[in-house]
């Protein structure tokens, strides 16, 4: 087995911190790597900022970032929610065509996908002021994390239940649900089930 170069064990060190940063707000369950959404990180970002001990300027720029994120998430949920009525209403109406609704969360799924990778550089920026004990933590916080994946198999995170019961990641009965990239979840009805 070859060993790795103390550069590339460094390299190798602080992707692993990087990946730790963006999966440190994760919700007490384990979460197979491509499956982490920044929406599930943030409740845990008060307890890991913490045992981070930061420093004034690692406060402000892990404050900063932290904002950046709740306002990035706030408005995609606001967007995929008129996404989903704005959905549901033309597949509600006698002239639906399933193509041209499916632009509609193709862009979302794009515009999606480089909302993560924004999140991904903000938190890498964090990551990049962090000293390398505080870098050394999170990397056993995302290696716990993934262990406690691959030791739950490594499956689906389970359903989440809202308030009145009922599971987020379900569509309607008697309905179909597609659900896309970054948990955009859209249902429509009348489809198979």
């Amino acid at each position: 087995m070859r060993l790795l170069s103390r550069s590339s064990s460094l390299a190798l060190c602080r992707l692993s911190a990087a990946l730790a940063l963006s999966a440190m707000l994760s919700s007490a369950l384990a979460t197979p790597v491509m499956d982490m959404r920044a929406d599930d990180y943030l409740p845990m970002a008060a307890e890991l900022k913490k045992s981070l001990n930061l420093n004034a300027n690692q406060q402000t720029l892990w404050s900063q970032t932290e904002t950046k994120t709740r306002n990035l998430l706030r408005e995609r949920k606001a967007r995929r929610e008129r996404l989903q009525e704005a959905t549901l209403a033309g597949a509600q109406s006698a002239t639906a065509e399933l193509r041209d609704l499916s632009k509609a969360i193709d862009e979302e799924t794009t515009l999606g996908a480089s909302e993560e990778r924004q999140l991904r550089e903000w938190w890498l920026t964090v990551n990049d002021a962090l000293t390398e004990s505080q870098r050394q933590m999170v990397v056993q916080l995302i290696s716990e994390q993934l262990q406690r994946a691959q030791d739950n198999g490594g499956g689906a995170r389970p359903e989440h239940k809202e308030e009145g019961g009922e599971h987020r990641s379900g569509g309607r009965r008697g309905g179909a649900s597609m659900k896309g990239p970054g948990g955009a979840n859209i249902s429509l009805p009348g489809g198979g089930s």
